[in-house]
Formats: structure tokens, sequence, C-alpha cells
């Protein structure tokens, strides 16, 4: 009996630690949550996108582009994306179109605002003009119901003296930089 009972005890032992094994083996796990809180800003971004009829515009798609115009001149060859417009007596004008595309979200605005400067005082014998406006170190409005999320067509005129210089006409031969700031205002 005895030898039954030691049976029966290493048999209930085996089978509660073949059951317990899997238990055992088991990973351990743990579950948590986090309660998140977002705030959701409202405000608007100003982008330049080439235009198919302009200038490749250096960095097209950012809000800091550049537009190499070339070599410009009364008469001649032009850069591809430049044409010139207006050939006077008293001077000339060479232009190239480029996107402005304002994005918007979160607020509660149908358009926008756009307004352009001069970062600088124009070098001498140079006028700069977004679409009509010639634009000085203040800030001027071009449009002030602008469309959101398209690309909208400006022309960037440079309006260039045939006065020689020193005599109110640009240097020439010296490269110009010229740096125009746009400000989005959501209306």
């Amino acid at each position: 009996m005895k030898s039954n009972y030691k049976s029966v005890v290493r048999g209930l032992a085996l089978m509660v630690l073949a059951l317990a094994a899997p238990r055992m083996s088991a990973q351990a796990t743990a579950t948590g949550f986090i309660n998140a809180t977002l705030v959701n800003k409202n405000g608007i971004a100003l982008i330049f996108d080439s235009d198919p009829a302009g200038l490749t515009l250096g960095a097209s798609g950012t809000s800091a582009v550049s537009a190499d115009f070339g070599n410009i001149s009364a008469f001649g060859p032009l850069a591809p994306g430049v044409t010139r417009p207006s050939v006077t007596a008293a001077n000339f004008t060479v232009r190239t179109i480029f996107d402005v595309n304002v994005f918007q979200g979160g607020l509660n605005s149908t358009g926008y605002t756009l307004a352009a400067n001069l970062a600088a005082v124009a070098p001498t014998g140079m006028n700069y003009k977004v679409d009509a406006v010639t634009l000085t170190t203040a800030s001027q409005t071009i449009v002030t119901n602008g469309t959101y999320n398209v690309d909208v067509p400006h022309n960037l005129d440079l309006v260039v003296s045939t006065a020689a210089p020193g005599a109110g006409g640009p240097a020439v031969g010296t490269p110009l930089t010229v740096t125009v700031n746009f400000t989005a205002t959501a209306n």
C-alpha cells in the first residue's frame, strides 16, 4: 500500500508540475494607458512654388526661395522663364512669374491678405514690383482676399533705368541682389 501511496503522490506531484509549467513559462504582462492632451494650434504657412511659365526657383516649395534672372538687358536673350514686357527710352522691364501658396489650419478664415516689401532700399536705377505694386521698404498690400491651398501666380518685375551709371542708371556688369519679404495675414 505504501508503494501505491508513493506512486499516487508522485503522480500528483508530476501532474501539478505539468500543469504549473505552462503558467511558469508564460511571459509576464502588464497593461497601462496614457491620457494624452493635444492642443491644435491654428495658423497659416506661406510657400513659393515655381510657375511653369516662370523661372525655376531655388528651393521651390519652401518659404525661402531664390530667383536668378541671369544677365538682363533692354535687348538680347534672357534666361528661360524671364520675359521683357516693356522697353521704352527711359527704362525696360524684365519679369518672371512665381506662385504663392498659403495653407491654413484651424482658422475660421476664408482668405488672407498678402503684403510685400523690400528688405533694403533698391539699388540705384532699379524698381521692383509684385504684380502692379511698386515695392519699397514699407509693407505694400499685394492681395486683399487670397485663396487658401492653391498656387496663385504673381509677377515679379524688375524695372531698370536706361540712364547711364552715375546719371541715375544702375551699375553695369555688377550682380545685384535684393530680398523681397512677403507676409500673409488671415482675414
